[in-house]
């Protein structure tokens, strides 16, 4: 593959070629390893895609077209996996699949491990290949279809590079010593189980400006706080996006009067009203109650 700007990636999309992709990657010692979720856009997050590098070519496999269970034949078949940061990825894919990797080896970790400065992938990439990485597709919803070219290319970026940093952090590391120390610490990142989605009713103690309410107005922001989340599950939405956590605070900061007040609450737009109007109202109301 060498350090060369990447051609467009193979999309795998169907059991034939995820088969073809299977067969190519068995004569590898090494592959790279990297998903996209869709945490940024959903309350229940899934993996939506999976980038893979041999030292040949790149590829991105559809899990949503595609059942990628027959991948655990070369990735978790004792063979080294190298991903960039990879507690994140080995907890969703323990979690969709219940793949585990006997022989990671994690490019951040190594990098950190030899003391360099900028840890992320962009910034190892450029410090070591003088190539920048594009990062226009970040906050892309990668559970949409049907994805742009320019996606695929983006996705693919992340693992492209990754041998050839692990050609270049494993032999720091050999070389000063730390190899064996560095793969302990990868056997530990290998090891970290999913965490499972738990809503705390009490979190909203936690948001900024909560401590300084009067006591009509932390009822008022924990009933919000716990009505957002009934939403987001129900709607499949992450909380902010129903409505956003400024918000929540300056209505049990103001406790505006219903309704007319409460459209003048700064991030209190007709599309939060929609979501969140009988919630809102039932929460000023339960102030106001007599006793």
């Amino acid at each position: 593959m060498g350090i060369s700007s990447p051609s467009a990636p193979a999309l795998v999309s169907e059991p034939a070629a995820l088969r073809e992709l299977i067969a190519r990657l068995r004569a590898e010692p090494v592959v790279a390893l990297d998903t996209e979720s869709n945490s940024f856009h959903v309350y229940r997050e899934r993996v939506c895609l999976l980038q893979l590098s041999s030292r040949h070519a790149d590829f991105v496999v559809d899990p949503l077209a595609v059942d990628p269970a027959p991948l655990a034949e070369v990735l978790c078949d004792g063979r080294e996996v190298v991903l960039h940061g990879a507690d994140y990825d080995v907890r969703c894919l323990k979690r969709e699949y219940g793949w585990r990797f006997p022989r990671l080896f994690d490019t951040m970790a190594a990098a950190r491990r030899l003391g360099r400065v900028g840890l992320s992938l962009s910034a190892l990439v450029e410090g070591s290949f003088g190539q920048r990485l594009a990062k226009e597709h970040q906050r892309s919803d990668w559970g949409r279809r049907p994805l742009s070219d320019d996606q695929l290319r983006y996705a693919a970026l992340d693992t492209h590079f990754l041998l050839d940093l692990h050609l270049e952090l494993s032999g720091e590391l050999a070389r000063k010593g730390l190899l064996d120390e560095a793969r302990r610490e990868f056997d530990r990142i290998a090891a970290v189980e999913p965490r499972a989605k738990v809503f705390d009713p009490e979190g909203w103690r936690k948001l900024k400006g909560a401590r300084e309410l009067a006591p009509e107005g932390k009822q008022v922001l924990r009933a919000l706080y716990v009505a957002r989340e009934e939403q987001a599950s129900a709607a499949d939405r992450p909380p902010f996006k129903v409505m956003a956590e400024a918000a929540m605070v300056e209505i049990a900061r103001r406790l505006p009067r219903w309704p007319e007040e409460v459209a003048r609450v700064p991030g209190v737009t007709p599309h939060v009203l929609r979501r969140m109007g009988a919630a809102i109202e039932a929460a000023l109301r339960a102030v106001r109650a007599p006793r």
